[in-house]
C-alpha cells in the first residue's frame, strides 16, 4: 500500500479534467519526488558511502467514470510507473461499478480492503515528512534492517514471497455506509497474480486470500473519530520446485484508530501477523511471522505540518541455534516535518533514530540514525 503514505498524500483527487471522447469522465494526475538522505549506523558493510540522492517515486494516474441510464457509476483506474528505471509499465490498474442502494464493486489490480479501510500513523496522515515507518524511508530501508526483522511492509512481502499482495489481481466489495459504519470484502485466488501474467500455486505465495474489512467515522462538533480493523485468511503454498517446504497459512488482523482535533492529530495501531509464511517446521521449533505496532501525533498550522511517531515490532526465531533463539527486536523513533511550498509542491524532512537486534539471525545488532529531505510535486 503502500505503500502506501505516498498514495495518502498524493491523492488522485486533485487531479485535473482532461478531454478524450464522449465515453468518460477523465481526470489526469501524479507526482514526482526527489530525496537526499544522510544515514550513520553501526553496521554498514557495502553501505559505508553514507549519503544517497534518490528518485523516489513518479507515476501518472488516469481515472475516468460515468454514469448510466440506470443510475449505475462505473469507470476504471490506471496508476502509471514513470521512474526512470521502473521494470513494470503499471502499478495498478481496475474497473468498478458502483450504486448508492447497493455499494461498490472492483476487480482488478488494486490494494485489498484491509490496506484501504484499517487506520493508522500513516495511511491516516499523522505522520509528516516521507511519513517514516509507512513511507518512502520505510519501504527503501535506507537504514540496514538486515532480513529477520519485522517491518511495516512484512505485511505485503509475506503475502506474497517477497511482493506485494496489494497489486495482486482481486475482486473487491464495499458497502454503502450506515451511521458511520463500512465494510469491505476482497477475494484474491493467488497473491502472486497480478496483469497478464500466470502465476503456479507452488511457488510460496498464498492462495484463496480472503481479507474482511470495517471501518466507522463520526465527529462531534469540532473532534473527529475514525477506528477500523481487518482479518486476513488465506492458504499458503509450498515453495517451489515440488516437495519443497510446506508453508503456513494466512491469519493476520490489525486495529488501528485516530482522533483529531483543530489541527491535533493522534494515531495508533497494532498487527499481529501469527504465523503467515512460516514453513511448518520452523513454527514447531518456536518461529512466528511477528507482531508490531505503531503511534503517532501531529499537528497542523497553515502550510506547516509536524509529527513524531514510534514504531515497535518483535518476532520469535526458531531455537536451532542460540543466535536465532534470541529473536529480533525494532525500536524506531521518527519525527517529520511538511512545508507547502505552493499549490502542488511540498518540501519534506524526516530523522529517525533506529535500533534493531540481531538483524540477520546471527549475534549482530545494528543502531543509528537517518535524515532525509524531499521535494514533492503533486499534479
Amino acid at each position: 500500500m503502500l505503500a502506501g503514505t505516498a498514495m495518502a498524500v498524493a491523492s488522485p483527487a486533485i487531479a485535473g479534467p482532461v478531454g478524450a471522447g464522449d465515453a468518460f469522465d477523465l481526470t489526469l494526475g501524479g507526482f514526482f519526488r526527489m530525496s537526499g538522505y544522510t544515514v550513520s549506523e553501526d553496521v554498514s558493510l557495502a553501505r559505508g558511502r553514507g549519503y544517497r540522492l534518490y528518485q523516489g517515486e513518479t507515476q501518472i494516474w488516469a481515472n475516468g467514470s460515468a454514469k448510466g441510464e440506470s443510475g449505475l457509476t462505473y469507470g476504471f483506474g490506471i496508476e502509471l510507473n514513470a521512474a526512470s528505471d521502473d521494470v513494470t509499465a503499471a502499478d495498478e490498474a481496475w474497473i468498478f461499478i458502483a450504486g448508492n442502494e447497493w455499494g461498490r464493486v472492483e476487480i482488478g489490480d488494486q490494494d485489498d480492503v484491509g490496506n484501504r479501510m484499517t487506520i493508522d500513523p500513516g495511511t491516516s496522515g499523522v505522520l509528516k515528512g516521507h511519513a517514516a515507518f509507512y513511507g518512502g524511508l520505510g519501504v527503501q530501508q535506507w537504514f540496514n534492517f538486515g532480513t529477520s526483522v519485522v517491518s511495516r511492509t512484512d505485511m505485503e512481502v509475506l503475502l506474497e514471497g517477497g511482493g506485494r499482495e496489494g497489486d495482486a489481481t482481486k475482486i473487491t466489495y464495499f458497502s454503502p455506509r450506515f451511521s458511520g459504519f463500512g465494510l469491505g470484502v476482497s477475494f484474491a485466488p493467488d497473491t502472486g497474480q497480478s496483469g497478464f501474467t500466470r502465476d503456479a500455486d507452488n511457488d510460496g505465495d498464498v492462495e484463496k486470500l480472503w481479507v474482511l474489512a470495517a471501518n466507522w467515522f463520526h465527529r462531534f462538533d469540532r473532534v473527529a473519530f475514525s477506528a477500523g480493523g481487518a482479518w486476513w485468511l488465506g492458504q499458503g503454498e509450498a515453495a517451489a520446485p515440488a516437495g519443497g517446504a510446506t508453508v503456513n497459512d494466512s491469519d493476520m488482523w490489525r486495529v488501528g484508530a485516530k482522533v483529531d482535533y483543530r489541527g491535533i492529530a493522534l494515531s495508533a495501531a497494532y498487527m499481529d501477523l501469527n504465523a503467515t509464511g512460516v514453513t511448518g517446521a520452523n513454527s514447531a521449533l518456536g518461529e512466528d511471522a511477528g507482531e508490531w505496532w505503531a503511534a503517532g501525533a501531529s499537528y497542523v498550522s497553515g502550510s506547516w505540518g509536524l509529527s513524531a511517531g514510534y514504531f515497535a515490532s518483535e518476532r520469535s526465531r526458531p531455537t536451532t541455534t542460540l543466535a536465532a533463539a534470541r529473536g529480533s527486536t525494532v525500536d524506531w523513533l521518527a519525527f517529520g516535518v511538511t512545508y507547502t511550498v505552493a499549490p502542488g509542491w511540498a518540501l519534506l524532512a524526516d530523522l529517525s533514530f533506529i535500533t534493531v537486534d540481531n538483524i540477520n539471525s546471527t549475534t549482530i545488532d545494528n543502531s543509528g540514525h537517518v535524515f532525509g529531505v524531499s521535494s514533492q510535486f503533486v499534479f
